[in-house]
């Protein structure tokens, strides 16, 4: 009987470490060849569409909830590219941005194709209410 408990701390250990590496190669390859930039610079193209405050805050909440560096986020960026990274979570992040939206009074936003749709959609919603 103890083998067997061997064996299941192994499997487990094993399956947790690939979890990680599975998670990190999937960060990895949505933003290989980035370099963080300042939110200001990312924010210039799109500051005709959405106000800077706005744009900082889902920035720095998706950031956090994904657990990536808000500089290295991009407002053309697909969320079907986030949520792969968020499989290896189990809808962490998902959760979190729920979380968030919850906090500021908003429902469940329509399906957002980008992070550029989602800040619209929240400025919209808080403009709104």
């Amino acid at each position: 009987m103890k083998i067997m408990g061997y064996w299941f701390l192994i499997a487990s250990a094993v399956g947790v470490v690939l979890v990680i590496i599975f998670q990190r190669l999937s960060k990895r390859s949505v933003f290989v060849g980035r370099t963080p930039t300042p939110l200001e610079e990312v924010y210039s193209p799109v500051k005709d569409q959405v106000s800077f405050e706005v744009f900082n805050d889902v920035w720095t909440t998706v950031g956090k909830a994904y657990s990536v560096d808000p500089r290295l986020l991009r407002p053309d960026d697909a969320f079907s590219a986030l949520h792969k990274m968020d499989s290896w979570t189990l809808g962490k992040a998902e959760d979190s941005l729920a979380e968030w939206l919850n906090q500021r009074g908003l429902a469940a936003p329509p399906r957002a194709q980008t992070l550029l749709e989602f800040a619209k959609w929240v400025q919209s919603s808080i403009a709104a209410s």
